[in-house]
């Protein structure tokens, strides 16, 4: 067992260079040291709770994929209590083909140790994907009894950064879970809009506040939101693609 000063050395002459060869003899260390030092094989199986920070099976979120994992729960997720661990499903429209697979990828990145499940319901209509977790109610704190609309949803300090850190991924998570991507048709012309629909006030507060975070001008009315400014549809389009 090396020094943690030796380690240290060694991936400074790695950053400058020198090969496993020169750095060993440099060190007085073994070669295949040096080696596994540079290209290291053991990946620890036990990662820290966002929240909690207590020892959980490991979790593997960036900005990016837990602000969508938080809008696809927040537009059609539950995390439900069972006997020794804790369920997130989520629902989805089984004709959205790629959104599914998608979601699903996204799931088996964020928990690379847990089994990820699918589920066809509704003759085939309606997707359900599920995970099982020890710590999903600290990863979604705004679970709680009843239905969201029925209870505010707020998010925490961190999550806001991380909302804020990538806010399309949240925008895209929200719309492929309770959005779409449709053509208004008025008269004669024909152009593409998005919406979001949510019973919950808070939930539509939160989309509608990160739209206007990125320059865009949502349309709010009671149970739902609406974007159809070319400009904004544009921005869309490229940030969080169409549903399908």
């Amino acid at each position: 067992m090396h020094d943690k000063a030796v380690r240290k050395a060694a991936l400074i002459l790695v950053e400058q260079g020198l090969n496993d060869c020169e750095i060993a003899r440099r060190l007085g260390i073994a070669r295949t040291t040096v080696r596994d030092w540079r290209r290291p094989t053991y990946v620890p199986r036990r990662g820290r709770c966002l929240r909690c920070w207590q020892r959980v099976r490991r979790l593997v979120f960036t900005d990016a994929d837990y602000a969508e994992l938080l809008g696809l729960y927040l537009g059609d997720g539950h995390v439900s209590q069972l006997a020794r661990t804790q369920r997130l499903r989520l629902f989805l429209d089984s004709k959205c083909v790629a959104v599914v697979d998608e979601a699903e990828a996204l799931l088996r990145r964020c928990f690379p140790q847990n089994h990820v499940g699918r589920a066809l319901v509704h003759d085939g209509a309606e997707a359900i994907l599920f995970v099982h977790s020890a710590h999903l109610t600290c990863l979604f704190p705004q679970h709680g009894p009843g239905k969201k609309h029925d209870r505010p949803i707020l998010l925490e300090a961190w999550q806001r950064r991380l909302v804020e850190s990538a806010p399309w991924a949240f925008l895209r998570g929200c719309i492929r879970s309770d959005g779409c991507v449709f053509v208004n048709r008025t008269g004669r012309y024909e152009y593409l809009s998005y919406g979001f629909t949510n019973y919950s006030p808070d939930i539509l507060d939160l989309f509608e506040a990160t739209c206007v975070a990125q320059a865009l001008q949502p349309r709010r009315y009671t149970k739902a939101i609406r974007l159809n400014r070319r400009d904004d549809v544009a921005q869309l389009l490229e940030h969080v693609g169409l549903k399908y």
